[in-house]
């Protein structure tokens, strides 16, 4: 045994007690040596010391040593096994180092200066794999936190979005609420349908309907934005519609836009400042007075769709919105026109036919729109909501939705079971 302080150990598996006398002569004064002759005794130094590098110097033929080497990892698995031997050949030792257990195989008989060579090589091989092994460990341990730090990361905004989500779902109640549930459509309305596709939780698309003075007012609006602004602004515009409608002596669907822009530029302390948001809506707006067959349409940036006796007729909108308009917009126009038994009416925000879609990835676009309402105007009104449903899914065809979706399709039509018998009312 050696008494070197050096701080790197060689075992040293020796075939006879000259042969460790000779390498602890030639190696004891760099390295701290330990020897062993029996099995038993090189795993007892194995477990119980710190080994950098083992050196066999024994019979290749001798299976017992073998098996020593290849326990060798189990106790410390960068450590370098070198083999002595006079044949660089031998079948075993050559089976042994392409499996891993021999790192190198040293031919006998040894020179000093060559042996503390390939010593010194070990060394550094032991060293590079430890240093790797570490790296591997340090990696590994900053894999797992950083794996915990995304679950707890993950985690918290789970719950912020289960939070959010409902916040907004009590939002969509609320602005649900605002609107005329179906059942009450279905009693102030003739036969219609309403395709109501929201991009988000909430929308900032709506519709609202009363009646006055025996006359039909429903409106279809796209509010500034999406999501929970659009959300806000369309509460808004619902609120001030039944003021607006309520407080007119004369109702007239111009005069009702009017009124309702001067409220919400009041509300929202528009003042055309140059930084301001520029907050609004546009919006479709028709009186319908079914005893004599005339509507009134208003129109903010919409157009109203009627078809009658197979044709589409196009009643536009003035070009500008409700809220703040910095070209000081006249008064809206109010466009009264006759209608027949049997006429369709659709009014509509634009998500439709701006959605992306089709092969070439362009918007559905207005002309499309309109070729399929003359398609489809001959069918049952929940036939056409479906087919107007199904075309935007094939349209865009798993591609995001890009804005709320909000189609009013009614059939200006009494019939001798009028809807109209038990209204909502302002």
């Amino acid at each position: 045994m050696g008494t070197s302080n050096s701080i790197y150990s060689i075992l040293f598996l020796g075939a006879s007690g000259a042969e460790v006398t000779r390498f602890s002569a030639d190696f004891g004064d760099e390295f701290r040596i330990h020897s062993a002759n029996t099995g038993r005794q090189a795993l007892r130094l194995l477990e119980t010391e710190s080994i950098q590098v083992v050196l066999c110097d024994r019979d290749p033929s001798d299976m017992a040593w073998i098996q020593v080497i290849s326990r060798i990892p189990e106790f410390n698995p960068d450590c370098i096994c070198m083999v002595l031997s006079e044949s660089v050949d031998e079948p075993k030792l050559v089976e042994a180092m392409q499996s891993g257990d021999i790192w190198r195989i040293v031919r006998k008989p040894w020179d000093r200066a060559g042996l503390k060579m390939t010593i010194d090589n070990a060394m550094e091989t032991y060293y590079l794999k430890r240093q790797n092994r570490n790296l591997v460990q340090y990696l590994e341990e900053a894999k797992q936190n950083l794996e915990r730090k995304v679950m707890e990361r993950t985690r918290e905004m789970e719950m912020q979005r289960d939070k959010i989500n409902d916040s907004l779902q009590y939002a969509s109640r609320i602005q649900k609420a605002l609107m005329l549930p179906p059942e009450e459509m279905d009693r102030l309305l003739p036969p219609h349908f309403l395709l109501n596709k929201p991009k988000d939780i909430v929308s900032g698309d709506f519709y609202w309907a009363a009646r006055k003075e025996g006359k039909l007012v429903v409106t279809v609006a796209d509010c500034t934005g999406h999501g929970v602004p659009g959300a806000f602004m369309s509460i808004l515009g619902i609120s001030l519609l039944s003021e607006v409608v309520n407080g007119l002596g004369r109702l007239e669907a111009g005069q009702v836009l009017d009124e309702l822009r001067r409220q919400v530029i009041r509300a929202l302390g528009q003042t055309g400042h140059r930084d301001e948001a520029r907050e609004g809506m546009e919006m479709g707006l028709c009186i319908i007075d079914f005893e004599h067959r005339t509507l009134q349409y208003s129109g903010a940036f919409r157009p109203l769709y009627l078809i009658s006796g197979g044709k589409l007729r196009i009643v536009p909108g003035d070009h500008m919105p409700i809220g703040y308009y910095e070209a000081h917009p006249a008064s809206f126009r109010n466009q009264e026109i006759r209608f027949r038994e049997g006429d369709f009416l659709y009014l509509f925000t634009d998500g439709y036919v701006d959605q992306m879609g089709g092969l070439k990835r362009k918007t559905f676009r207005s002309a499309r729109f309109r070729e399929l309402l003359l398609e489809i105007q001959g069918k049952p009104l929940t036939e056409q909501c479906n087919i107007l449903r199904e075309e935007h899914e094939i349209w865009r065809a798993g591609r995001e939705q890009i804005d709320d979706i909000l189609i009013l399709g009614m059939k200006l039509s009494q019939g001798e079971d009028s809807r109209l018998g038990i209204p909502y009312s302002i």
